[in-house]
């Protein structure tokens, strides 16, 4: 199922050399040696009816994905980029995603201990996002991979709030290789789980996107 939840043209967080040098050398040691987690959880929340469509009693938050988009052939060789933007859509939403309750601008890079997968971003604290290939020495499909975006920002478009966040796969293949995966992003209140467990209660839209990885 595909939100239309989606902006065409390129990403608002361009890649920084400095943060994607950093971060391609030391993904894989998070990666695997800081988040082994047990499998079995239970599968990824779905989105609640009525997601798609915003009206003025819909989430406070919506969250958009810039990069990949559905049915995307995202990158080469297993490297790829996901990009999201998280908007208020009223003071609510400008009060949720406040520097009050933790969004803020700022890089997560190794060998920080805030950086590695099963982990919150620790400047966007509500994010959640899902990948299914994710393999089971990063915590599996449901582990929330929040923790290994390495640049958010902050910024206000016509009075409202938008927090960007990006990510770069610092590890070519590690989440595959020509082969298909489902993106799930969300937001929670407060701190967000290192893995979903589909209890979550999103305060913002949910999207399911799938895309292929490129080979």
């Amino acid at each position: 199922m595909h939100h239309k939840d989606h902006i065409t043209g390129t990403s608002p967080a361009r890649r920084r050399p400095r943060a994607r040098a950093a971060a391609g050398a030391l993904l894989g040691g998070a990666l695997l040696g800081g988040a082994l987690l047990a499998g079995g959880a239970s599968a990824a929340v779905a989105a609640p009816a009525g997601y798609t469509q915003y009206h003025s009693h819909g989430p406070a938050i919506r969250l958009v994905v810039t990069n990949p988009r559905p049915g995307d052939i995202a990158g080469t060789g297993g490297d790829f980029t996901v990009d999201l933007i998280a908007q208020a859509q009223n003071a609510r939403g400008n009060n949720l995603l406040s520097a009050a309750n933790g969004y803020r601008p700022g890089l997560n890079l190794p060998p920080a201990k805030t950086f590695g997968p099963a982990m919150p971003d620790p400047n966007a604290p509500g994010l959640v996002v899902t990948l299914s290939t994710t393999p089971r020495a990063a915590g599996g499909p449901n582990a929330n991979l929040a923790g290994v975006f390495q640049l958010n920002s902050v910024s206000r478009h016509h009075g409202l709030t938008r927090v960007i966040n990006d990510w770069e796969v610092g590890v070519p293949g590690f989440f595959g290789k020509n082969v298909r995966a489902t993106l799930t992003a969300f937001l929670v209140r407060g701190t967000a789980p290192g893995v979903v467990t589909g209890h979550e209660r999103p305060i913002s839209n949910v999207i399911h996107e799938t895309f292929t990885i490129g080979g």
